[in-house]
C-alpha cells in the first residue's frame, strides 16, 4: 500500500511539472535571468568536456580563465550532471534536470509532511506550497530547485533518525549534504544546515514527543549523530569544497564591501505584504524591481530584485497556517511542539528575510560570505506549508484517527485552488512589465542554444588558426560560441577581474572618444583580446579595427533578445595569447596547442627572456621548459609568465589543482569513516539485541 501511495505521488509530481512548465516536456527551453548569461555558457563548456572524454577543472573561456571546480555552479562533481550533460544535448539536458529536480522535491516534502504525521493530502498540500511557491518563481536561478530539494529531504533524515534511532537515515543525510553541496550552489546549503541543526536540537530538547526510546532518555541525545552526519557530508563533498575555499581567499568575496555586498537580495519589509497582497504586486502594470529599489521605509540599503525578494504560499495556505495557530490558541487545543518549532523557524526565517540581523550577521563566517538575505523565505514557505497541513488534518481528523472523507475532498480542493493561485502567479512572473519583456523566465518553444550550430559568429571565429578572445558588454553569453570572451560575469570570481587596475578603462562617454578608445585598445592588446563583439558599429576613425562581419546572428540575437545588427571587428595588431617581453624583430611566440588544461608553446628568441601567457595565473598551473621544471611567476598583475634562455624552446602549461586532489582524498576518508562506524554501529545494535533476548 505504501508502494502504491508513493508512486501516486509521483505521478502527480509529474503531472505538476506538466502543468508549470510544459513547454520544457516538448523541447522548448528558457530564456531569461542568469540562463543565457551564467549557466548555459557554464554548461556548454562542461558538456562539451564530458562528451570528449575529461573532466576539465579549468574553464579558459570567460575572460582570461576561471577555476570551474572552484566556482562551484557548474557542479562537476554532481553525479545527475555527469550523467546527463554526458548523454544528452545542453537544452535536454537543462531541462531534464530541472523537471528531474522538481519531482524529486515534491517526493521529498510529501516523505516529510508524512513523517511530521500529517495525512497523505495534507503532506501534499505542503509540497505544493514549497516547491511551487518558493522554487517555481526562481525558475531562472538553477540553483533554487537543485539545493532546495535537500531541505526537506535532509529534515526528513534528520526527523526519521530521531523517531526512529536507525542508522541508516544519518547516514543518508550525510549522503545528502554531500551531493547538495557537489551540486555548487551553497547558499541554500549553508541555510539547510542551519535549518537541521535548529530542528534537531529544538526537536530534542523542546519537542521531545514521539522520539526514539533510545534516544528520549537524556536531553540532547541524538544530537551527536546529526552532528557527525552533517561533518561527513562536507567531507564527501571535500573536492568541491577545498577549490571554493581557496577561491574565496582570492576572489571579490575576500572580503565584504562594494564588490561584496551580503545584503543584496533582502526583502524589504513592507514588501512581505505579497503575502497577502499578491495582485498589488505581481501585477503585470507593476515595475516592482523600480520600487524595490527606490522604496526604503525600514529597509536597509542594500539593492534587491522582485525574484530574490519573493515570497509567496498562496492565500489559502497563508489563512490556515495562521488562522490554525490562532484557533487553537484561542480554544485551548494547543500546538503540539513539534510544530510548534516551525513557528520559531519560520519566523526567525522571516526576520533575516528584512536584512535587518546584518549588522551583526555579517561578521560571521558564512553569513559575511553570502548574499540573498531573502533566500531564507524557504524555511518559511516550507514552515507555512507544514502549519496549513496540520490545521487541516486538525479540521477534519476522525476519533479513531485519520482524516474524515469530507475533509479529504475539502482538502482537495484546497489542493487544487492553491495549485492555481501558485499557477497564475507563475504566468504574472512572466507577462511584460509595463511594455517591455520580462526577461527574468520565459519558456519559449525554440530556445537559442539549439541553434549553436548555426552561429554566423561561431562560423567565422572557427576559421581563425589562433585562440581568440573577444571583448564585448554581453557578460558570458558568447563563449557559447567556443570562443574567449572578457568581460566577466561569475558569481565567485578571481579577484583580478574585479581590480580596477587590471580591468578594461571605464569610458565615460557614449560613445567613448578618440582618447578613451585608444585607451580600451591598449588595454585589449595587453589582455591579448583579438576581436570586437559590438551592438553597434564602431567609428573606423578612432577604433584601429577590420570589419569583419555585421548581421544577425541566430544564437546570439536570441539569447540577449537584441534587434538591432551586431558587429563584429579584428584589431588591428591584434593581442597575442602569448608574448615575449622586449622582443626582438625576429623573435617569435606562438601557441601550437590550446586546451582547457594544457597549452604548448614555441618560443625563438635571440636573447631569451619572459614569456608571458594572456590567462590567469592562479594556483595549480604547472610549467615546463623543454620538459624540465620551470619557477612560474605573475606577469603584469595577472597573467603566468616564465623565463625562457636564449634559442627555441617548447613551453608546457599544466593544470594540476591540488585542492582537487586533496579533497578526492578527504572525501575517500570520509566515506570510509561514515561506512566503518555505520558498521560498528549495526554490530552494537545487534550485540544489544542477542544480550535482550538472553535475558528475555
Amino acid at each position: 500500500m505504501r508502494i502504491v501511495k508513493f508512486l501516486s505521488i509521483a505521478l502527480v509530481a509529474v503531472g505538476l511539472t506538466y502543468l508549470f512548465w510544459r513547454p520544457l516536456w516538448h523541447g522548448g527551453g528558457l530564456v531569461g535571468g542568469d540562463i543565457y548569461t551564467y549557466y548555459f555558457p557554464q554548461k556548454t563548456f562542461y558538456a562539451e568536456e564530458l562528451r570528449a572524454g575529461r573532466i576539465s577543472l579549468w574553464n579558459p573561456l570567460v575572460g582570461h580563465g576561471y577555476p570551474v571546480v572552484a566556482e562551484s555552479q557548474t557542479g562537476v562533481f554532481y553525479p545527475p550532471n555527469l550523467l546527463l550533460y554526458r548523454v544528452l544535448d545542453v537544452n535536454t539536458a537543462y531541462n531534464a534536470s530541472q523537471l528531474g529536480h522538481y519531482v524529486l522535491a515534491v517526493l521529498f516534502t510529501w516523505l516529510l509532511g508524512r513523517r511530521m504525521g500529517l495525512s497523505g493530502l495534507s503532506s501534499l498540500l505542503t509540497t505544493i506550497v514549497f516547491v511551487y511557491g518558493w522554487c517555481a518563481p526562481r525558475i531562472c536561478l538553477e540553483w533554487a530547485i537543485l539545493g532546495g530539494v535537500f531541505l526537506p529531504f535532509t529534515l526528513w533524515c534528520a526527523e526519521s533518525f530521531l523517531q526512529t534511532a536507525k542508522r541508516r537515515y544519518p547516514a543518508a543525510l550525510a549522503t545528502g549534504l554531500g551531493l547538495h553541496l557537489l551540486a555548487g550552489h551553497y547558499n541554500l546549503a549553508f541555510i539547510e544546515v542551519l535549518t537541521v541543526l535548529a530542528y534537531a536540537a529544538l526537536r530534542v530538547t523542546f519537542a521531545r514527543d514521539r522520539l526514539a526510546e533510545s534516544l528520549s532518555g537524556r536531553g540532547g541525545r541524538g544530537m551527536p549523530a546529526v552532528l557527525f552526519a552533517i561533518v561527513i557530508g562536507f567531507g564527501l563533498a571535500a573536492p568541491q569544497l577545498l577549490p571554493t575555499w581557496q577561491l574565496k581567499q582570492r576572489s571579490q568575496r575576500a572580503d565584504v564591501g562594494a564588490r561584496h555586498d551580503p545584503g543584496y537580495g533582502h526583502i524589504p519589509p513592507w514588501y512581505l505584504s505579497q503575502v497577502v497582497m499578491p495582485w498589488r504586486w505581481y501585477a503585470p502594470d507593476v515595475d516592482t524591481d523600480k520600487m524595490l529599489n527606490q522604496k526604503k521605509n525600514w529597509s536597509i540599503a542594500s539593492l534587491t530584485n522582485k525574484v530574490e525578494a519573493h515570497l509567496y504560499f498562496g492565500l489559502v495556505p497563508l489563512a490556515l497556517a495562521v488562522g490554525g495557530l490562532l484557533w487553537r490558541a484561542v480554544s485551548g487545543a494547543g500546538t503540539p511542539r513539534v510544530f510548534q518549532i516551525w513557528v520559531i523557524l519560520g519566523l526567525a526565517a522571516t526576520v533575516y528575510t528584512t536584512g535587518w540581523l546584518l549588522p551583526v550577521t555579517r561578521h560571521l563566517p558564512g553569513f559575511s560570505f553570502f548574499m540573498g538575505p531573502g533566500r531564507y523565505g524557504i524555511v518559511t514557505t516550507l514552515a507555512v506549508g507544514l502549519l496549513a497541513g496540520y490545521t487541516l488534518d486538525r479540521l477534519f481528523a476522525r476519533k479513531s484517527g485519520g482524516v474524515t472523507p469530507a475533509g479529504k475532498i475539502v482538502i482537495a480542493a484546497v489542493i487544487a485552488l492553491t495549485t492555481f493561485d501558485l499557477w497564475v502567479v507563475r504566468i504574472h512572473w512572466n507577462r511584460t512589465v509595463q511594455g517591455e519583456p520580462n526577461w527574468y523566465a520565459d519558456l519559449i518553444p525554440d530556445p537559442p542554444i539549439n541553434h549553436r550550430p548555426e552561429s554566423i559568429v561561431r562560423q567565422i571565429l572557427n576559421e581563425y588558426p589562433s585562440p581568440v578572445r573577444m571583448q564585448g558588454s554581453f557578460q558570458n553569453m558568447p563563449t557559447l560560441t567556443g570562443f574567449a570572451m572578457t568581460p566577466t560575469y561569475l558569481g565567485l570570481g578571481p579577484a583580478e577581474y574585479y581590480d580596477p587596475e587590471l580591468t578594461i578603462p571605464k569610458a565615460t562617454h557614449d560613445p567613448p572618444t578618440a582618447e578613451e578608445a585608444a585607451a580600451q585598445v591598449e588595454w585589449m592588446r595587453w589582455a591579448g583580446v583579438t576581436h570586437i563583439l559590438s551592438e553597434r558599429p564602431l567609428n573606423e576613425s578612432i577604433w584601429p579595427v577590420i570589419p569583419v562581419w555585421s548581421g544577425h546572428d541566430k544564437l546570439l540575437h536570441r539569447a540577449w533578445a537584441l534587434r538591432e545588427p551586431l558587429s563584429l571587428y579584428e584589431l588591428e595588431n591584434p593581442g597575442e595569447r602569448v608574448r615575449l617581453e622586449e622582443a626582438a624583430r625576429e623573435d617569435r611566440a606562438e601557441v601550437i596547442e590550446y586546451g582547457p588544461e594544457r597549452i604548448v608553446a614555441e618560443v625563438d628568441s635571440t636573447t631569451g627572456g619572459e614569456v608571458v601567457l594572456t590567462d590567469l595565473d592562479y594556483p595549480g598551473w604547472d610549467v615546463t621548459v623543454d620538459d624540465q621544471e620551470a619557477e612560474s611567476f605573475r606577469a603584469d598583475g595577472m597573467f603566468r609568465g616564465v623565463s625562457a634562455p636564449p634559442g627555441e624552446h617548447t613551453i608546457v602549461w599544466e593544470y594540476r589543482p591540488k585542492s582537487v586532489y586533496w579533497g578526492v582524498g578527504i572525501a575517500a576518508a570520509a566515506l570510509l569513516t561514515g561506512m566503518l562506524l555505520l558498521r560498528m554501529s549495526r554490530r552494537k545494535t545487534g550485540q544489544h539485541a542477542t544480550k535482550a533476548g538472553e535475558e528475555a
